[in-house]
């Protein structure tokens, strides 16, 4: 009996386990909202830690200009929060673009846009 319990336990040990891509849970602002007034960052918040390999978080306007302040970061205490400032916003359209590095290993991309609404 203890020989197959030694050996099931050897057994499981050799696969690794398995860890999921990371999910993007939360944005502010929120995927498709549109403000009133315009927000100082852009935070992204994932279901998962991520690394910082890869990292990118660009906010753009509706000619194509890059708006954010090159400034993307993890947060020094959880870094399942990505976060980066932006410039003050005028009322128009924004995507947002971002780029994450998984636990497990994989580059996860993905963007969303919001609005400013005009006064």
């Amino acid at each position: 009996m203890f020989k197959r319990i030694l050996l099931a336990l050897a057994f499981l040990g050799m696969f690794p386990t398995a860890h999921a891509h990371a999910i993007l849970v939360k944005a502010q602002p929120e995927k498709e909202a549109v403000l009133a007034l315009p927000p100082a960052e852009v935070l992204l918040t994932f279901n998962d830690a991520v690394g910082e390999e890869f990292l990118a978080l660009a906010v753009i306007d509706a000619a194509g200009k890059r708006v954010d302040k090159h400034d993307a970061r993890l947060d020094f205490t959880d870094h399942s929060h990505l976060r980066a400032s932006v410039e003050p916003l005028p009322p128009g359209q924004y995507v947002v673009r971002y780029r994450v590095l998984s636990a497990d290993g994989h580059v996860v991309s993905g963007k969303y846009s919001f609005q400013i609404k005009t006064p």
